[in-house]
């Protein structure tokens, strides 16, 4: 199903679309401004919810699919005690690999660094766009986003080069995606253990959601816990490395152990692949 969609075709569409909501927003709304959130929120759940929505319905219908064909609620609750622990080691590892990325930089680029830490994240300036954000990062995000890299992307070269393969470069473009490309990238080659290993895509999905719910509400709550999480200068970042360095180690070792016994998941669609290869010559 997945296999049968056309990456091309999803990103010409894409492009499209863009072009549409853009050309939409200047002629009714006018010319966007800097940190304009509206704008903002307007082409994130354009991007990442319309857009994709409209585009996998077309294509389910098309193949005569259902979306309960690659996500199902049967079993998932077996999965959950996996889910929640690696939620927290990817956390800890995001926490961690962001802190060492900034700290090597911080000897060769340390006004970048400098600002970098000390710069604040543009919010929304009102109650509704803030909770429309939240609703974006925390579920329409990770569903759009399981949908493409999981769905579209992993299977799709997948059928052109092999499960390997392609679960490296889809993660990988899924890192450049986001600020964190280390971390990002960790995340999403679990995720793509975890779907290939149960052949559910909801599995992917409720992790992502967990992951930017749990995120965004220590954030919000506890923005400066624990304590070497709290950095805002340069000194703070060699004087707190530390913890955050023995948080990289750990959750590292952990996710490593994970993925080694989770490594016959891909030796095993790749079997799948060869035979029905072998079938079709």
């Amino acid at each position: 199903m997945f296999n049968s969609m056309k990456i091309r075709y999803f990103l010409l569409s894409g492009f499209v679309f863009f072009i549409i909501l853009f050309l939409g927003y200047f002629f009714i709304l006018g010319r966007p401004q800097e940190d304009d959130s509206l704008f903002d929120i307007i082409f994130s759940y354009g991007l990442l919810g319309i857009f994709p929505f409209i585009w996998f319905s077309f294509h389910f219908k098309k193949q005569k699919y259902k979306v309960s064909s690659v996500l199902h609620i049967k079993g998932i609750h077996k999965q959950l005690p996996t889910i929640l622990i690696l939620i927290c080691l990817l956390i800890a590892f995001s926490l961690g690999a962001y802190r060492l990325t900034n700290y090597m930089l911080s000897f060769i680029f340390p006004d970048y660094v400098a600002e970098m830490l000390s710069e604040d994240v543009p919010m929304p300036s009102n109650n509704f766009q803030y909770i429309l954000l939240g609703i974006n990062i925390c579920l329409i995000g990770p569903i759009a986003e399981e949908f493409i890299f999981r769905g579209l992307l992993l299977k799709r070269l997948a059928k052109k080069t092999n499960i390997i393969a392609s679960a490296i470069i889809t993660n990988l473009i899924f890192g450049l995606f986001h600020s964190d490309i280390i971390a990002a990238s960790m995340f999403g080659f679990i995720l793509t253990l975890l779907f290939l290993k149960t052949d559910n895509l909801l599995v992917p999905i409720i992790s992502h959601i967990l992951n930017n719910t749990i995120l965004m509400v220590l954030s919000i709550y506890l923005p400066d816990s624990p304590e070497f999480t709290n950095i805002m200068t340069i000194a703070d970042l060699h004087n707190k490395m530390a913890p955050n360095l023995t948080l990289l180690i750990v959750s590292t070792i952990m996710l490593v152990i994970y993925i080694k016994r989770n490594t016959k998941v891909l030796a095993r669609k790749n079997k799948v692949k060869g035979i029905r290869s072998a079938d079709l010559n």
